[in-house]
């Protein structure tokens, strides 16, 4: 599962990536980050999701506030084998359009016609 979510976040239009010095590949769009990933085992995954969906994901076993990003609603996956794929896939996928759409429209619009290139 871990190669599966560093795959599907590159895959995703506009995405740029960045290593940073505590082992993480920080996902970006736009350069604003909607996922992080740490690369040394346990793998963790941690992604900006809605209030709703949070409040829904840390009543699950496994799943905490992801620490100093709690406050802008984003979770942690404390090992890779929490979720099944294609369920991390649709909340990595929900991650990258609240951050899309915090982008400004210009920017939405370019990466819009990259995603219908790419489709």
């Amino acid at each position: 599962m871990f190669d599966n979510a560093l795959d599907y976040c590159q895959s995703l239009p506009a995405v740029t990536t960045e290593k940073k010095w505590d082992n993480e590949l920080r996902f970006f769009v736009g350069e604003k980050l909607f996922c992080m990933i740490s690369l040394d085992p346990p793998h963790r995954i941690s992604f900006k999701c809605t209030p709703n969906q949070y409040h829904q994901l840390i009543a699950k076993r496994g799943i905490v506030p992801a620490p100093y990003l709690a406050r802008y609603h984003w979770v942690q996956l404390q090992q890779e084998d929490i979720m099944p794929g294609p369920e991390l896939e649709h909340f990595l996928h929900d991650a990258y359009d609240l951050i899309l759409g915090t982008l400004p429209p210009y920017e939405q619009e370019a990466i819009e016609k990259l995603r219908k290139l790419n489709a």
